[in-house]
């Protein structure tokens, strides 16, 4: 490939200086490898809080596994430029490696918008299974909507912003031309950013209507805001592109590729975490188990499970806590009203186990006997057992 005109585009030659060089490719390779081991860990704990619920995969488990599985793609590719002049000056990187760095950085650039396409369809189905309301849903399907044209326009508008397409990693094609790459790369991001924010603040009204107490309300907000690291880092990569010279591709791409797999790294890690809560369960019941431990030996729980004692012997009743209508992630299904749960008022309320379904009674009456509060005491802490 002959790059004299680059040389006749570009100043003078500047030397590398070997500080400069080691900290961009240092950056490079730091934050490839950590963020691409972050998302698997996290799609794999994914998977096991599943499997500890005894639940099957579902679409949004899929969606994100095939979003993470193309992530790959641009991860080969930083490593594969690492070993071709990324962090030199272009004049200091030999023709050979040149040529491959460009034929690489096209591939790189192909895996953006699949990868994302895939990562936000996966959230927005899972909004779609937590908020189960037709108004919500309404919104849900305009962000899919935006999310797939904005994946197929952007996609389409970087692969043809050279005419023709080869000519973007071949500049010896004669006639060839390309657009502002800044300019096109800049927008792509601007849209992608926009879809996020969408995306993140989509549930937040719905979260601060909580009918919960103030405390628990921000952690719901605090755990579906971990998707700001994504959009942050959409952020600095449309400050990064700004700075990129595709004529001097190998010292500039470096933040600019390094902050793109970075926006897809962290959109998995943070579509993944809101659903681990299975695995935290047993450490959440140990911490709250002695205050309800206490409760129950003097007069039975009253968070809404069970009521009061009744030491004459007459009928004691017992109602369904709130466990009834979670989601197998731990998550409460929300009404359109706000409101937490089955918004029918039977007593018999659906709870999603998988494929199967349980009835469970919301009241239950029993009949205890004076002449044996022990047996009447067991028998209360094996229902608490049950339930917890």
């Amino acid at each position: 490939m002959d790059f004299t005109h680059f040389a006749r585009a570009l100043p003078p030659c500047q030397p590398d200086i070997p500080e400069d060089v080691a900290n961009r490719r240092m950056f490079a390779w730091i934050t490839t490898t950590l963020v691409l081991v972050l998302a698997v860990v996290s799609y794999g704990a994914r998977i096991w809080a599943r499997k500890k619920s005894y639940q099957p995969l579902k679409w949004d488990d899929f969606l994100m596994g095939l979003g993470l599985l193309i992530t790959f793609e641009p991860a080969i590719c930083e490593y594969l430029l690492m070993a071709n002049g990324l962090g030199h000056h272009v004049c200091n990187v030999p023709a050979d490696q040149r040529q491959r760095f460009l034929h690489i950085t096209f591939a790189l650039q192909r895996a953006n918008q699949p990868a994302l396409l895939c990562i936000k369809l996966s959230i927005l189905a899972f909004y779609m299974r937590l908020f189960p309301s037709k108004r919500f849903g309404y919104f849900v399907w305009a962000n899919v909507a935006y999310t797939i044209i904005w994946a197929v326009v952007s996609w389409v508008v970087n692969l043809t912003v050279c005419s023709p397409i080869a000519y973007y990693y071949d500049k010896t094609i004669k006639g060839g031309t390309c657009r502002n790459q800044v300019i096109s790369g800049t927008a792509n991001g601007a849209f992608s950013l926009l879809g996020d924010v969408f995306i993140l603040a989509l549930p937040l009204p719905i979260i601060w209507g909580l009918q919960v107490n103030m405390r628990r309300r921000i952690a719901l907000i605090g755990i579906f805001l971990l998707g700001t690291l994504s959009c942050v880092s959409s952020a600095i990569r449309i400050a990064a592109l700004v700075n990129f010279t595709p004529l001097d591709g190998t010292y500039s791409q470096v933040y600019a590729s390094g902050w793109t797999f970075m926006e897809m790294g962290f959109a998995v890690i943070g579509g993944n975490l809101p659903l681990l809560k299975p695995l935290f369960e047993s450490f959440f019941r140990l911490s709250t188990g002695s205050t309800n431990k206490s409760k129950s030996n003097s007069s039975f729980p009253t968070n809404g499970s069970l009521s009061g004692p009744n030491v004459s012997g007459k009928s004691r009743k017992f109602t369904s806590s709130k466990r009834d209508h979670l989601d197998a992630d731990g998550f409460e299904r929300i009404s359109d009203d706000g409101s937490a749960g089955n918004t029918q008022p039977n007593s018999i309320r659906d709870i999603e186990l998988g494929d199967r379904t349980i009835l469970v009674k919301k009241d239950v009456t029993i009949t205890t006997d004076p002449a044996r509060p022990e047996h009447e005491k067991e028998f209360v802490n094996r229902i608490q057992s049950f339930r917890h």
